[in-house]
């Protein structure tokens, strides 16, 4: 997860720098960071099954390795195609080695224990990213060998970890005894989602834009092989012995409650990553920091992200998933907000500082509770899939935030400048108008939690006798036994 994040962000400080030593159209620039999240996206239901199926250890490592691997090839790439084909190669082990990491998880701690793992999990999130800016930041400006060097010191980190993985990692337990996989499902949802995912990303950089015919012709198939998925997939589960793909029921558990944690997940996301890109474009573009100034302007998301996960495995198994939840939510909500009213000339430690800390804890919150609930929830020979199937619904979210929000701030620049607003003037109004969007998604997403997730229940908390356990107040144990029980038969 730290990787992952680290590996990303590295390079979305360095983007300047990349674009003049590559020569890299500015039509073109936006792929090196969308083809890693366009392959990590739509992997990971694939990556989640075979983890689950062949061994979650034996994928984990494989996919780091692999990650690794792409990164380090990456470094030595002299032209854009290269560049993107290695980003898009790296993302297939990120996809391999997330899920498998979350099955590790939910089938090695129980209890308090694993409220506490998932956290420290989260938790890569943030510090994998403020350490890419700050890592990827000095590398840039301060080696010969620019974005380059990132590239290599976090694939040599991801060889390290894929060692350490090999030698620490216990043995796998509670496989899934058929080993059959459904290539069929694997082959529909994945080109399904690629295909969303490629329309979605070049949509602004196509010649009209969202009217382009092609992106309309990829829209429409790709929403039909998704939708061809889930009929595919209750065909298997109801009609062969096979093993689906993905079990349907995943999505009307804990009635409904989490098919709503997906959702709030992917709708959440949208206010998250778009932020980031956001204020990335404030403080370089409008505020005129420089790579280093946005880079260090950063550093309170990584402290406060850290922070945050400690807080969640400290009170998980005292106050309720669905506070903290909605808690975390509305703090990013807010911080788009302040983001949305900030001056041009905004002074860094007023609106601007307190919106980089808060941004974190809807993401934090969100996916340290969001996990814990979706393992509680998963058979043990489904851990992975059931949380590739959450981290899907993320990366589908954070790629349509960014999408929709650069729609926003294009009109909007757009209209400014035809009235002869100078080009930062109407860059920022472009800005306010993506916050808003973020704001909006987030509240969005609060409001369906606070809703829906009514009686989510603490988790890890201490019986009578003192054994750990995972409560889930408004759901039965019962229910949540038979329902099992019935998708095994």
């Amino acid at each position: 997860m730290s990787l992952s994040g680290a590996g990303t962000m590295s390079l979305s400080i360095a983007l300047p720098a990349i674009m003049a030593d590559l020569n890299v159209p500015e039509a073109q620039l936006q792929w090196i960071s969308s083809a890693f999240a366009l392959t990590n996206g739509c992997f990971l239901l694939l990556a989640g099954r075979l983890a689950d199926v062949y061994g979650r250890k034996m994928v984990f490592v494989v996919g780091i390795s692999w990650n690794a691997l792409w990164n380090l090839v990456g470094g030595w790439m002299n032209n854009t195609a290269g560049l993107v084909v290695t980003r898009a190669l790296a993302g297939v082990g990120s996809a391999a080695c997330i899920p498998a990491g979350i099955g590790i998880i939910a089938a090695t701690f129980s209890g308090r224990t694993r409220s506490s793992a998932f956290a420290a999990f989260s938790a890569g999130g943030p510090i994998g990213g403020g350490l890419g800016l700050i890592v990827g930041g000095l590398l840039t400006a301060y080696t010969s060998a620019s974005w380059r060097a990132a590239l290599w010191c976090f694939g040599g980190v991801a060889f390290a970890v894929a060692v350490a993985g090999y030698l620490v990692v216990v043995p796998d337990r509670h496989l899934d005894t058929d080993r059959r996989v459904d290539w069929i499902g694997a082959a529909i949802i994945t080109i399904g989602l690629v295909l969303l995912q490629f329309s979605i990303s070049d949509a602004e950089s196509a010649s009209n834009g969202w009217k382009t015919g092609y992106i309309i012709a990829l829209l429409v198939l790709s929403v039909l092989m998704i939708a061809a998925f889930f009929v595919w997939e209750h065909y298997v589960e109801t009609r062969t012995t096979r093993p689906p793909l993905m079990r349907l029921g995943l999505w009307t558990r804990a009635r409904g409650k989490l098919a709503a944690t997906y959702l709030v997940g992917g709708i959440c996301w949208m206010g998250f990553t778009s932020m980031f890109f956001n204020a990335t474009l404030f403080y370089q573009q409008v505020q005129m920091t420089g790579t280093i100034g946005a880079m260090l302007r950063f550093i309170p998301c990584c402290v406060s992200g850290l922070l945050c996960n400690v807080l969640v495995a400290k009170v998980i198994h005292l106050v309720p998933g669905q506070t903290l939840i909605c808690i975390g939510i509305a703090a990013t909500g807010l911080a788009n907000v302040f983001f949305a009213i900030a001056p041009r000339d905004a002074i860094y430690w007023g609106l601007p500082f307190n919106a980089m800390w808060m941004v974190v804890l809807g993401a934090d919150f969100l996916m340290a509770v969001g996990s814990v609930f979706v393992s509680t929830l998963a058979l043990p020979e489904e851990q992975s899939v059931a949380g590739a199937v959450f981290q899907t619904l993320v990366q589908l979210g954070g790629a349509l935030g960014l999408a929709f929000v650069g729609v926003v701030q294009t009109t909007i620049a757009r209209k400014e400048q035809r009235t002869g607003v100078d080009h930062v003037t109407a860059l920022l109004h472009g800005l306010r108008g993506g916050f808003w969007f973020g704001a909006g998604a987030a509240f969005t997403a609060g409001i369906i939690a606070l809703v829906v997730l009514r009686g989510m229940g603490t988790y890890g908390g201490k019986t009578k006798e003192g054994s750990e356990t995972e409560t889930e107040k408004s759901i039965s144990v019962e229910e949540v036994v038979e329902k099992r029980g019935e998708e095994r038969v």
